[in-house]
């Protein structure tokens, strides 16, 4: 294939094409989304980017198969330079400006300067690859990534060189955009549908292969799979199960055969329509009601590109085999419905939807060759529809800005989650209330924790009920908009709170600022002779009122994944169980050194109790499923002495108590030294 060469006439126009790229995509960014996997992968980059770990696989994927950790690589790059994620979130934007100038010159160098004008201005203003270049997503950063593999790929092979010829230049492309695509196809599991543009690719430039360049491709390509490899290898030996299970779960599901979702998803990626089907799934009409008048116009580009499947075989039919691959091998792949399909699986192939475009309407100039009036309305026609899809986008975003929708519409954007993060900054301590405590299940626990990553030193989420903490010193407690009404019984809610909006329909945060914790006003604490576990958690009171037992607990630092269960049992005179309490403890990645903690929950015994038991353990994962790791609580030396505390109790105040006439007295503690709890006995 003989390229052709770029000129200096040629800057002015990718300097603007450029330009609308970098207008689209850093544009109002703080009409962003930063929800549950932007910071679930941000935390895991920030862990990287200190020094904490090297992670082997990146956060879940929505089958319980980790992702591969090539994404974390990627985004520990900006968090490197600053923990603020509005900065990886910039630099992700300039990543896909940067993939916009990849595409122009792959197609000014294979088809041409007009070629490449279309195809570029068509990239740069696509609403959907402008949507997903925006964000913390493994989606949003892999296509330039491809996009440079791709680039490289073609450079060194099929590009025609001088007979005997071994250009360095060759070698390094060949040494370097195998192990590339590999690495950017790992970022996100649907990447990987296009895994065989790599032998089409081969195939046809087997003849200028270099095979110390191959060498060495192979030699990198398998350093950039080995990390997944060894953290796929530890996930499958403690959890054997998990890629058969993922399996099963998916032929389980209700599947009806062929899926015409994929071809849709296509067309709307082609036409740059259908923007509110993401953005907002329940508000579609209200959104689209604010668009200007743009789906019959942009529909003439999707059959734009499919004209240009036809011209681009009469320029090459080997690139032509190489751009339909590449644009709908991810469709074919999703076409029988085997998973549930997601618009996003098809980025990847938004650029080369956007070449073929581009080629058909070189091909429709060419064939308007000496109308001028005709080839000028075409013209015309085109703006007109950029200028369309530019002023969609602007009303996409002031629609998602001013209203709140559910998810997964379109989150709370970034701009306001910002405001309450410069108020917040300036707090001691922070505690976050919301609907959970799940770092992997609820969002509020690592959006704010990213959000102050090295402003606040203790960030903490609290569910609503069954959990109290009381910082030492000053501290923020915050509202979130998906924390239950009155949450913790209203103890941390003060007077005169701070509220930031959020958008109209929506909850708004709360803040209620805390110069000493608020004292305690429910079931009275009896205090204890510390136990010490071997997790560092001290017990240190109990009480037990109203069918409920509190317990209060002293806490260490923060443990990342050290998330136990509390259980908490009462036996009568003659040793035998009479009710029982096991619930989740807080978990460790809240614990702040010196906090006090209080957690309960239900215990009604119906015959008087003379023994309170309390243990805490970890549930087995995996193989492990089904078996528990019983924390041991130390002696005063610091030696295992048994697995649980036992507070003896009297018997007429525990009753009283019971019956919510009195309160369970003081006891003395004693340490058992059996081996497990005797709920697991």
């Amino acid at each position: 294939m003989q390229p052709v060469s770029s000129r200096r006439r040629d800057l002015p126009v990718l300097l603007f094409i450029l330009f609308i790229a970098a207008w689209m995509r850093l544009g109002r960014s703080a009409a962003v989304e930063y929800f549950h996997d932007d910071a679930m992968l941000a935390t895991l980059a920030l862990e990287m980017a200190d020094g904490e770990r090297f992670p082997l696989t990146g956060i879940l994927s929505s089958t319980g198969i980790p992702n591969p950790p090539t994404g974390v690589y990627v985004m520990a790059i900006p968090f490197s330079l600053s923990s603020d994620p509005n900065a990886a979130l910039h630099f992700i934007m300039l990543l896909n400006v940067f993939g916009v100038g990849l595409l122009w010159l792959m197609a000014h160098r294979y088809f041409g300067r007009r070629t490449a004008f279309a195809a570029g201005l068509v990239y740069a203003v696509n609403p959907w690859a402008v949507l997903f270049s925006r964000k913390i997503w493994a989606q949003d950063f892999h296509t330039p990534l491809i996009l440079l593999g791709l680039l490289l790929l073609l450079y060194g092979f099929w590009e025609i060189r001088a007979e005997g010829q071994r250009h360095r230049f060759s070698l390094i492309a060949q040494s370097l955009s195998l192990p590339l695509l590999l690495f950017a196809f790992q970022i996100h599991f649907a990447a990987w549908a296009l895994f065989p543009l790599i032998p089409i690719v081969l195939w046809f430039g087997r003849k200028r292969i270099i095979w110390p360049g191959m060498a060495i491709a192979a030699l990198l390509s398998l350093l950039v799979l080995l990390p997944y490899l060894m953290g796929l290898s530890q996930t499958l030996d403690s959890d054997p199960t998990r890629i058969s299970d993922a399996w099963q779960r998916s032929a389980a599901a209700d599947r009806t055969g062929l899926n015409g979702k994929a071809i849709t998803d296509m067309i709307l990626l082609a036409s740059g329509i259908g923007l509110e089907t993401w953005l907002a799934p329940d508000q579609q009409t209200r959104l689209s009601a604010g668009y200007p008048p743009l789906t019959l116009a942009s529909l003439g580009l999707a059959l734009a590109m499919i004209s240009g499947i036809y011209a681009a075989v009469r320029k090459s039919w080997r690139f032509t085999a190489l751009l339909v691959a590449w644009a709908f091998l991810p469709v074919l792949l999703l076409l029988y419905e085997w998973t549930a399909v997601y618009i996003h699986y098809f980025v990847p192939s938004i650029p080369a939807m956007a070449l073929l475009t581009g080629i058909g309407l070189d091909c429709g100039l060419d064939r308007l060759a000496g109308r001028r009036l005709l080839k000028g309305l075409l013209w015309l026609a085109l703006y007109l529809i950029f200028g369309l899809q530019i002023l969609q986008w602007q009303a996409a975003l002031d629609y998602v800005e001013a209203h709140h929708l559910d998810y997964p519409g379109f989150t709370t954007p970034l701009g306001v989650l910002n405001v309450l993060r410069e108020r917040l900054r300036q707090a001691e301590d922070v505690l976050i209330l919301s609907r959970g405590m799940s770092w992997n299940l609820h969002h509020e626990v690592a959006v704010w924790d990213t959000m102050l990553w090295d402003d606040v030193p203790c960030v903490r989420t609290l569910a609503g009920d069954g959990y109290a903490v009381f910082p030492s010193h000053a501290f923020s407690a915050v509202v979130a908009p998906d924390a239950p009404a009155d949450p913790v019984n209203g103890l941390y809610l003060g007077e005169a709170p701070i509220v930031f909006k959020t958008r109209s329909g929506g909850n708004d945060y709360a803040v209620y600022q805390w110069d000493t914790a608020p004292a305690w006003t429910g079931i009275p604490i009896q205090p204890i002779a510390p136990t010490l576990f071997d997790n560092e958690v001290q017990l240190s009171g109990y009480g037990l009122a109203d069918d409920t037992v509190i317990l209060e607990w002293r806490l260490p630092g923060e443990r990342v994944g050290r998330d136990y269960q509390f259980t908490a049992q009462l036996f009568d005179d003659a040793g035998n169980r009479v009710s029982q309490l096991d619930a989740t403890f807080w978990h460790g990645r809240h614990w702040c050194d010196g906090d006090r903690l209080l957690t309960w929950g239900p215990l009604k015994a119906d015959s008087p109790p003379a023994l309170l038991k309390v243990g805490m353990y970890i549930l087995g994962a995996g193989k492990n499923r089904g078996r528990y790791f019983n924390a041991n609580v130390l002696d005063a030396l610091g030696n295992p002495a048994g697995q649980y505390a036992d507070i003896r109790l009297d018997r007429l105040g525990a009753a009283a108590g019971l019956r919510g006439f009195g309160f369970g007295l003081a006891g003395l503690v004693r340490i058992h030294g059996h081996l497990k709890l005797c709920f697991f006995c």
